[in-house]
């Protein structure tokens, strides 16, 4: 089952339909109160990962359900290039990379970082800005393409050895997401983004 798509913004236009549209799908799949409190969790925390980006954005939302899974599905187009992006970092009054906190705010960061043109400037600045969230990709087929998924990062953040590796994992543990969700993935084709979010019933 695949709901229809409902189309939301950074301001919070659709929100309230989005997640009448996961209670709907809740009742559907037969969820307990529990499970479908869980569900709605999860489909506020991808709604919110909109509101950092520019005011013209505009996303696609939607739900499907397969036997005990349901997933969560985000779609849009980020236009991003450098400029974009400072505009996008500077929305925190101290003007660093703020969204970056918290695991949700590490998947934003590194979708506007993927999503920058292809120069030697970017490229060099997104293979160090990804940092260990680059531990989750799953190389694209061809160039222009880029794939993610929360279990390949869990999976290597345990086997990872870094500095970091302690604060990632403290991130993890305070993630609601990272909690909640069996899998999260990103798949980025050129400025096309969709996120997902898999949770089993």
């Amino acid at each position: 089952m695949k709901t229809e798509l409902i189309s939301i913004t950074p301001a919070g236009t659709g929100k309230d339909k989005a997640l009448e549209l996961t209670e709907k799908t809740a009742a559907f799949c037969g969820l307990d109160h529990k499970s479908a409190l869980r569900l709605r969790l999860l489909s506020e925390e991808l709604i919110e990962l909109m509101r950092n980006f520019t005011g013209e954005l505009k996303g696609n939302f939607w739900l499907e359900a397969k036997d005990s899974t349901v997933e969560i599905h985000l779609k849009t187009e980020i236009p991003m290039d450098l400029q974009t992006r400072k505009e996008l970092l500077s929305v925190s009054t101290s003007g660093k990379n703020a969204a970056a906190k918290g695991f949700m705010g590490k998947i934003r960061d590194m979708i506007s970082t993927v999503t920058l043109p292809e120069d030697p400037e970017t490229k060099a600045m997104t293979e160090q800005a990804l940092g260990l969230m680059s531990l989750g990709c799953q190389a694209g087929s061809f160039a222009g393409s880029y794939s993610w998924s929360m279990s390949t990062y869990v999976a290597s953040i345990e086997k990872a050895e870094a500095v970091q590796v302690e604060a990632a994992k403290d991130e993890l543990e305070k993630s609601i997401v990272a909690n909640l969700a069996d899998d999260v993935t990103v798949h980025i084709v050129n400025s096309d983004v969709e996120i997902a979010i898999y949770k089993s019933f």
